[in-house]
């Protein structure tokens, strides 16, 4: 369960928060972020997921998914195809390959997201190979309906992605991940080209990751459109299950591939951010955040009109057992 309170100085005048942000995006109000039940299963060679959730991040990310799936977070099963390898081969709904953030707020260092993982997928549905090499290395392929898509759009151009994830030593590892495929249909046919790469290491006392994206698309005038981003994170651990963490982010989507706005320079954006989490006991927390975006164009929406700048403040209260 992730529960929050979201205040934005600006006022939105219907209460919605920046429209690339899918998580903690009330202002103003106590909500649910995410609320969800799963449940495992795992014998020798085989294993399944099925997880059910509710809350605002629900409603905003899945909006445009069937009805009847916009509550399903996970739903997968998979084989192990090899006696010897650990080689698996899971189908169905599963978390994203993509990005070093989860939906499950509790998993992240930093209480809301980055727009990198905003704007890039939390969930796919299809199938994927993972081939488990050692603890250092393992390796993915990943057969899917799209980019964050239960169901494919209507076109026939089939959909890819891979991941390597290296673990040099204990708390460090690196992750390249990859998406190619088309996300539009057959009508448009513009071809996409995305690749994810973050790294993290875990201290005693000091945390620190780094992510960036780029992407590329065609857009049917015999060219590619682009859009990129990047991340840092450091996090500090203090004493009696306390930390503090700063994050500095870049986003740029000036050609619109994304998000539409209607500007200039699209969704060009720096954004800072300080928070404070406090473990209340273990895999329990109460997590304060500050966040400030800056935008080259008037994107945010503020009770008077259109502004450059926004600023937040979040509280979450979060468990899992």
């Amino acid at each position: 369960m992730d529960v929050y309170y979201a205040y934005d100085l600006w006022h939105p005048a219907d209460d919605e928060r920046p429209q690339f942000l899918y998580q903690y995006d009330r202002h103003n109000e106590v909500d649910l972020n995410l609320g969800l039940v799963r449940a495992d299963f795992t014998r020798d060679r085989v294993r399944s997921a099925l997880g059910l959730m509710a809350g605002t991040y629900a409603q905003a990310n899945l909006i445009g998914e069937p009805e009847l799936l916009r509550n399903v977070f996970e739903a997968r099963v998979g084989m192990k195809v090899s006696k010897k390898k650990e080689l698996w081969v899971d189908a169905g709904i599963f978390p994203s390959h993509i990005g070093m953030e989860s939906a499950i707020g509790i998993e992240n260092w930093t209480l809301t997201r980055t727009v990198i993982a905003e704007n890039s997928p939390y969930y796919l549905s299809g199938a994927k190979l993972t081939w488990t090499v050692s603890s250092r290395w393992e390796f993915a392929a990943v057969f899917n309906n799209g980019l964050q898509r239960l169901r494919r759009v209507q076109n026939n151009t089939p959909c890819f992605g891979t991941q390597a994830l290296w673990s040099p030593r204990k708390g460090m590892k690196l992750n390249w991940s990859t998406f190619l495929g088309s996300d539009t249909p057959d009508s448009l046919g513009y071809y996409r080209v995305f690749n994810n790469l973050w790294w993290s290491w875990e201290g005693a006392k000091w945390c620190a990751q780094l992510g960036a994206d780029i992407g590329l698309q065609e857009n049917g005038r015999g060219a590619w459109d682009d859009w990129q981003g990047c991340v840092g994170v450091l996090r500090r651990r203090l004493k009696n299950g306390v930390a503090t963490v700063v994050r500095a982010e870049y986003y740029s989507d000036d050609q619109q591939v994304i998000l539409y706005t209607g500007t200039p320079h699209g969704l060009t954006t720096v954004g800072y951010s300080l928070g404070m989490d406090i473990e209340v006991m273990p895999d329990a927390f109460v997590r304060f955040e500050g966040r400030i975006f800056h935008g080259v164009d008037p994107v945010f929406e503020s009770v008077h009109g259109p502004a450059r700048d926004n600023t937040s403040f979040t509280v979450s209260m979060a468990a899992r057992f």
